[in-house]
Parts: structure tokens; C-alpha cells; sequence
């Protein structure tokens, strides 16, 4: 029965519900499923049409250019500069560049402190990040890792030697990682 043959006026929040609902039911299509395209169509469902269990390249960066927002590659021993962003907790920007994943990938990030072993783990979302694709190279820049505990309360982090490792796998099964070594440093704080 329709909302004009019972005469009844459905709540506003209850039709809102009702339509996030339905797009839920819209989710993603697995490579697999029926609909969903296989090894060809994984390509354009963020996947890279590769075989599950091959490898992608993956480098770590930082962001550049004019506007930040394209990708350095950093080396070993880079400087990583502490910011606060104006909100008190500590981060440093990150970039990682993916390649053969397609345009969306699961990246997961780890620090750790070279003195203590302390490890700050930011996992990836529960769905896959939208890379910025030129060609094969595919980025997620800029990534935004917060640093608070990386080291103890009081303790001098300028200088201080960490590990950064980026782990990245797709829906596909395309998977690859990159570490490298870096130093932070306050000068920004």
C-alpha cells in the first residue's frame, strides 16, 4: 500500500533511512560476482586486471610540487619534518606511490622509533583509497600520519631515526611494500 491509499504520512528521517538503505545494497561489484567484469573489468573497479598474488611496485614519498600535492620520492634518510597543523597532536605528510595497483588500493602505513621500537600503525580504511593516476603511476599524496607516541613524553625528537613502511594490496590480489629509513625533525614546531 502506497503512502496516498493508507492515508498515512511517513516520517522525513525514516525515507532518509530508507535510501541509505538502498545505497548500501549498492556497493562495490566483486571482480567475480556476476556483473562484476572478471580479470578484465577489475581494472576499471580499482583493481589492475593482474592475476591475484602478483607483485606492484610501491614507493615511499613525501608531497611537492607547487601545490603539495604531487609526489617526491624520498631516500633513505630523508628528513621528515613534525607539524601540528595548528591542533596540537603531531604529523608528518607522507606520499605513496602505487604502481601497478590500478586507481584504488588499501594502504597501510607503519613508523618506528630505530631507538625503542615503538611502532605507530595507521591501517588502511575499510575501503580501498582513490589513487590519483597519471599513466602507471598511481598516488596517494598527501597522507597525513600522526607521530604522537612515537616517542616518550618529554623525550627530544629532533634527530630522532624511524622506519617508515607502506604495505598496499588491492581487491585484485596485486600486493607489494616499500620501507625506508628517515629522521624526524622539529624545526616546523
Amino acid at each position: 500500500m502506497n503512502r496516498a491509499e493508507s492515508g498515512r504520512i511517513v516520517h522525513p528521517r525514516l525515507l532518509g533511512l530508507a535510501a541509505l538503505l538502498v545505497l548500501a545494497a549498492c556497493g562495490p561489484v566483486a571482480p567475480d560476482a556476476p556483473g562484476g567484469g572478471g580479470a578484465s573489468g577489475a581494472a576499471g573497479a580499482g583493481g589492475s586486471g593482474a592475476a591475484a598474488g602478483t607483485s606492484g611496485q610501491v614507493l615511499l614519498g613525501a608531497p611537492g610540487g607547487a601545490d603539495g600535492l604531487d609526489f617526491k620520492a624520498l631516500q633513505d634518510d630523508a628528513e621528515l619534518r613534525l607539524e601540528t597543523f595548528g591542533q596540537g597532536g603531531t604529523h608528518v605528510l607522507l606520499g605513496v606511490r602505487c604502481i601497478g595497483f590500478g586507481s584504488r588500493a588499501f594502504v597501510t602505513l607503519t613508523a618506528r622509533n630505530l631507538n625503542t621500537g615503538m611502532a605507530l600503525v595507521a591501517p588502511a580504511p575499510a575501503r580501498a583509497q582513490l589513487l590519483f593516476c597519471t599513466g602507471d603511476d598511481c598516488d596517494l599524496v598527501p597522507i597525513t600520519m600522526m607521530m604522537g607516541g612515537i616517542a616518550a613524553s618529554g623525550a627530544d625528537r629532533d634527530g630522532l631515526p624511524i622506519e617508515i613502511s607502506a604495505e598496499v594490496h588491492n581487491q585484485a590480489g596485486v600486493s607489494g611494500g616499500a620501507t625506508l629509513r628517515a629522521r624526524l625533525s622539529t624545526a616546523d614546531l
